[in-house]
């Protein structure tokens, strides 16, 4: 659940990568392919010349190389051009259709749903953590926030997207990366729970705002995250299997422009999400020293 080499993210640059280095192989076949028949159809040319002038020259009588016969050119069926095409194209295709995926995540996701006042990503891999907390998690979160959408009620929903080296085998790049990648290039939800199987895909240095200089005074802090294993979450949540692993952390994403969404919207977003998180970890977080400074103060 822990490991895993590429992220989401990975797989779309490799796809592109692969795609790149299978062009290149294949225009290099190809000028090789054309060099040679170059070189055959000019030493054709001074065969044929040498055999002209030996005819001219009554040496010969008759010559076979300027009346070769040429194979008669290939007449393909409609289902092998189809197949053809399909197979010089598939890098292609998987490109084009693992793009369609997330278009079509997107469409959908704008047409039948209803915009909550925020959204928070669950990107544990844990489905009894989702099935039992999820709407306490939703709970916890709505204290923290007024009615942004102006519709008489304060809504969070908790969208659940596991991301782990698990779900990545199973579904390849369709299903919950797909979703994964979708929501990554829209604004519309900032914070997210994550952990170590999680952030192989959605890379923290490069996603995720800086919460030390903010929230350093908290021991649970670190970089981009603010650790909840230790903290009076899992019973908030009503999380009854033990403390949460230690890895399990809150974060919120930075603000930059999208793939679909401006730099001012994702910045909206981030507006009603932080606050909501500077006082969850107001709440939860512990002030003194991390452990990694106390054993570098030990030291």
């Amino acid at each position: 659940m822990k490991k895993k080499d590429n992220s989401v993210l990975e797989t779309a640059r490799k796809l592109e990568e692969e795609q790149q280095r299978i062009q290149a192989e294949q225009q290099a076949l190809a000028r090789e392919k054309e060099e040679a028949e170059r070189r055959a159809y000019e030493e054709q040319l001074r065969k044929e010349r040498l055999e002209l002038i030996r005819l001219k020259q009554g040496v010969i009588e008759e010559s076979e190389t300027i009346h070769e016969e040429h194979e008669a050119e290939k007449h393909y069926t409609i289902p092998q051009k189809i197949g053809n095409f399909f197979y010089h194209n598939k890098w292609w295709m998987g490109i084009a259709g693992f793009l369609a995926a997330v278009t079509g995540y997107l469409v959908w996701q704008a047409v039948t749903t209803v915009r909550p006042d925020m959204i928070v990503l669950l990107l544990v891999d844990d489905d009894i953590l989702n099935y039992t907390c999820n709407a306490q998690i939703a709970e916890v979160f709505e204290q923290y926030i007024e009615d942004e959408n102006g519709d008489g009620k304060t809504v969070v929903d908790v969208y659940y997207i596991p991301a782990s080296s698990k779900t990545a085998d199973q579904s390849g790049v369709t299903g919950d990366q797909t979703k994964l990648f979708a929501e990554f290039q829209i604004a519309e939800a900032c914070i997210v729970i994550s952990d170590e199987g999680a952030d192989q895909f959605i890379v923290p240095d490069s996603t995720l705002y800086d919460l030390e200089d903010d929230f350093g005074q908290y021991k649970e802090t670190e970089a981009m995250r603010f650790f909840l294993s230790d903290t009076d979450f899992a019973k908030d949540i009503g999380w009854e299997d033990g403390p949460l692993d230690k890895d399990i952390y809150i974060g919120i994403r930075s603000v930059r422009k999208t793939m679909m969404d401006s730099e001012e919207k994702m910045q909206k977003t981030f507006d009603v999400s932080y606050p909501a998180l500077q006082q969850f970890i107001a709440h939860y977080g512990h002030i003194g020293e991390s452990d990694t400074e106390t054993n570098a103060s030990a030291e």
